[in-house]
């Protein structure tokens, strides 16, 4: 039976925000609207982005060389590739977009490493790039309409059979899954961010939400020494 190994994109095997690293890019240029926070969700605001930037000048080139010089955070392409070479599928989780995702893990080498991306959907036309949303989900009043990661990730299991799920992220939408894992699955909240702040305070309640085992991590190399200890010896 086979071992599921999730990983958020953004601040959790990239050392940075892809959307964050293209508007800081267009900044530089021809500073694209600012997002206004509560007016809606996140994914139509990176398509006005998206829109902006082609109306800068911004060629696709332009745009995947800063995706690509993003930095991975400290040991993740040697935990992915380890968890691979070990038989753990792999699964990218995240709400970037598939453009990014898929960029980024060609430019360093991890494309044969990752089983599987769910992510919002992205493409080339006429040099502008678009995004769609993952899903339409209106069930979860956690997440945002385009994806509910703990409905992705139960979509995405309901035809496998894993003896062990783990799950490591930094941000709020990670949270929603997190609550979501059963008692034998291990979460992995990136320590100083939004996830690791949110299940210290569930776990400080009388009836906390998370019931699979927490383990905190500066860099991937605390996560490979959780599920990898005889590489880490």
């Amino acid at each position: 039976m086979a071992n599921l190994a999730v990983f958020d994109f953004d601040h959790t095997i990239v050392d940075e925000d892809s959307d964050a690293t293209i508007i800081s890019r267009l900044r530089e240029k021809k500073p694209p609207p600012e997002y206004e926070s509560g007016a809606r969700d996140w994914t139509p605001y990176m398509s006005d982005v998206f829109e902006h930037a082609f109306s800068a000048g911004f060629h696709p080139t332009d745009i995947l060389d800063s995706i690509a010089s993003m930095r991975p955070t400290a040991g993740m392409p040697e935990l992915i590739t380890t968890l691979a070479e070990q038989g753990w599928d792999v699964l990218i989780l995240s709400d970037a977009n598939s453009v990014f995702v898929n960029h980024w893990i060609k430019s360093h080498g991890l494309q044969d490493a990752i089983t599987s991306i769910i992510t919002n959907r992205a493409f080339w036309q006429h040099e502008r790039l678009f995004i769609e949303p993952c899903m339409r989900q209106t069930s979860c009043r956690r997440c945002p309409s385009n994806l509910c990661k703990s409905l992705a990730l139960a979509q995405y299991c309901s035809d496998r059979n894993y003896e062990r799920i783990v799950y490591s992220g930094d941000g709020r939408n990670d949270y929603c899954p997190a609550t979501n894992l059963p008692s034998n699955a291990t979460v992995f909240p990136r320590k100083g961010y939004p996830l690791d702040d949110l299940i210290k305070k569930t776990l400080a309640t009388p009836e906390p939400q998370i019931k699979a085992k927490v383990v905190p991590w500066i860099d991937a190399y605390a996560i490979m020494k959780e599920l990898c200890p005889k590489r880490t010896n």
